[in-house]
């Protein structure tokens, strides 16, 4: 039980000094990140970024693709921006874009990735949860404007 016990504490002991190590590490990438998102915040009035997504077409799905790039929101932090976008008037299309494609290219996202797994790994990354995004807000768009109750028969 002893030798248990120490083979345990070493386990616990050495993940903790792994997980400490990543941290760091990730840290002054993370701490970039904010930094470049408060002054985006700042600078960006709010109005403008609504007006250019509330038409239901193409540029505004990648227009929301691309205004959530800098913004440091998790895949649970994206979700009440998101509502707040569809309650000032952004399209479907658009908030199914920002939804799917700001959690993974956010600015401290993307220097994390970048601080562990390199540039061209942070490049594909990128251009993957950016493409994901405009695909899904583009076939909202093209699939209709049908609402979950009228798809189920319901309404």
């Amino acid at each position: 039980v002893k030798g248990k016990l120490q083979r345990f504490t070493m386990i616990l002991l050495n993940f903790i000094k792994s997980a400490w190590g990543l941290f760091s590490e990730m840290a002054p990438y993370l701490l970039i990140g904010y930094a470049t998102a408060g002054i985006l915040h700042v600078l960006i009035p709010q109005d403008k970024v609504y007006r250019h997504l509330s038409v239901n077409n193409p540029a505004s799905v990648i227009k929301a693709a691309l205004f959530g790039m800098p913004l440091p929101l998790c895949s649970c932090g994206v979700i009440p921006v998101a509502e707040f976008l569809k309650r000032n008037g952004a399209s479907k299309g658009a908030v199914l874009s920002f939804l799917i494609s700001t959690p993974t290219t956010g600015v401290d996202s993307l220097l994390a990735t970048y601080s562990l797994l390199g540039l061209p790994i942070t490049i594909m990354r990128a251009l993957a949860s950016i493409t994901a995004g405009i695909v899904a807000g583009l076939l909202s768009i093209f699939t209709g404007d049908k609402t979950t109750e009228e798809q189920s028969g319901c309404g």
